[in-house]
């Protein structure tokens, strides 16, 4: 005999929710149902982690490459002869933390028979601590040969080590004709940085400035441009539109870091939204799977609600029935797939690793991608958002059928029985 519990509609769905004996094929479809929900939701919590992830290291690795704000001369209008003085222009900007002086330049890089494309970053060790968190300290340039600071991935394709010898080539026009003969500087190797940025670290090298002057054609005591660090980065743009207004000096050119990465932290943001809409398909199609199922139910049953309806069981509880089916459906759906989806979503780059090791290559290249790692970001409000969603349709996918099983006429269903 089959123990009921009060309310009476709540225990029926729960049974009919684990069908067994004769019902097992229902109770497999209903664990179907509950598998296609938490795939769904495992598969947007671990998109949108990873995406946030992504967005977050684009912004952090951006902040420690880019120049929050760069000054610089227009072209033909020569260099700073005096940063300190200009600097003093612009730091009353209440926006204006710091500054520092540099001197750009491209040219190959050899070492070990092996040539590289690099920017020269030319700066002074005393400032560029103040603008940017690349390294705790420059100091390492102030030495008694021409060193140089590289990039781990580019110290990697060089083969060089601290402490070793690497060529700097930069093309030079000859004086007397138009001829491009090749500029030779040896520097030691004395120290290695690494943001993470594969693009940046592979191509980026530092020198000190007065090297940079050298060797770029910066005529001593002058520097090609001001790094300025900023309080806060979001009010960049309205921040160099406001210094040059005050500077009201025509020769004077104002980038911020938003010329040089929006574009791609826009990029992301659009793909995360996008990858939001198909992956919430997935959940819309576990939902149908729900109704599907559902009906499957309501069917089959068609016998046992004619005869609680002969019993005096009204429309109502007949259709509470079925939806605490759907509502049961979608709870286990959510809790599972927001269980996996939270751990998958942490070790993800031990996963990974692991599938790394079992296909022997890289999945994730860190040449491809900007970061060279997986990153990944747990936003409550969005799991939150995404899983409320799925249980709230998975629970109204559970009205139609429902309803079709309250409309159950019970001398019609009870005739051929």
């Amino acid at each position: 005999m089959i123990k009921l519990f009060k309310p009476l509609s709540l225990s029926i769905g729960l049974r009919y929710t684990a069908a067994q004996r004769k019902n097992n094929f229902i109770s497999f479809i209903s664990f179907i149902s509950i598998g296609g929900i938490a795939l769904g939701l495992t598969a947007i919590i671990v998109v949108l982690s990873v995406m946030n992830g992504f967005q977050q290291g684009i912004t952090e690795v951006s902040q420690a490459v880019a120049y929050d704000l760069k000054m610089t001369k227009r072209p033909n209008d020569g260099y700073f002869n005096d940063w300190q003085t200009m600097y003093k222009k612009v730091s009353n900007h209440n926006n204006i933390m710091a500054g520092a002086p540099f001197t750009n330049g491209e040219g190959l890089m050899n070492a070990n028979g092996l040539m590289r494309p690099v920017q020269i970053e030319g700066i002074d060790p005393q400032y560029q601590l103040n603008v940017s968190n690349i390294m705790q300290s420059f100091d390492a340039l102030n030495h008694d040969e021409p060193a140089i600071i590289l990039g781990k991935d580019l110290a990697q394709l060089l083969d060089a080590n601290i402490g070793d010898y690497v060529t700097l080539i930069t093309p030079e026009v000859a004086q007397h004709s138009d001829a491009v003969i090749p500029r030779v500087k040896g520097f030691i190797v004395v120290d290695i940085f690494n943001v993470g940025m594969y693009e940046y670290d592979a191509n980026t090298a530092f020198i000190h400035i007065n090297e940079a002057n050298q060797i770029f054609k910066v005529p001593e005591n002058e520097v090609q441009g001001i790094r300025l660090k900023l309080h806060n980065l979001n009010i960049a743009r309205s921040t160099a539109m406001e210094i040059v207004d005050n500077l009201e000096d025509n020769s004077v050119l104002i980038y911020s870091w938003v010329d040089q990465f929006a574009t791609l932290a826009n990029m992301i943001e659009t793909e995360k939204r996008t990858i939001f809409i198909i992956m919430s398909l997935i959940v819309a199609v576990a939902v149908f799977n729900v109704v599907s199922t559902l009906v499957m139910v309501v069917n089959d049953k068609r016998s046992e609600i004619a005869i609680l309806r002969t019993l005096g069981l009204s429309p109502k509880s007949i259709m509470a029935i079925f939806m605490v089916q759907g509502i049961v459906i979608g709870f286990w759906g959510v809790l599972i797939g927001t269980s996996l989806g939270l751990i998958i979503s942490i070790n993800v780059n031990n996963i990974i690793g692991w599938i790394e090791s079992i296909l022997g290559y890289t999945v994730f290249e860190p040449s491809v991608y900007p970061l060279s790692h997986i990153p990944t970001i747990i936003r409550w409000n969005d799991i939150s958002m995404i899983a409320v969603m799925a249980f709230l349709l998975a629970s109204l996918a559970t009205i139609y059928p429902a309803w079709r099983a309250a409309k159950t006429q019970p001398a019609e269903a009870l005739r051929y029985e």
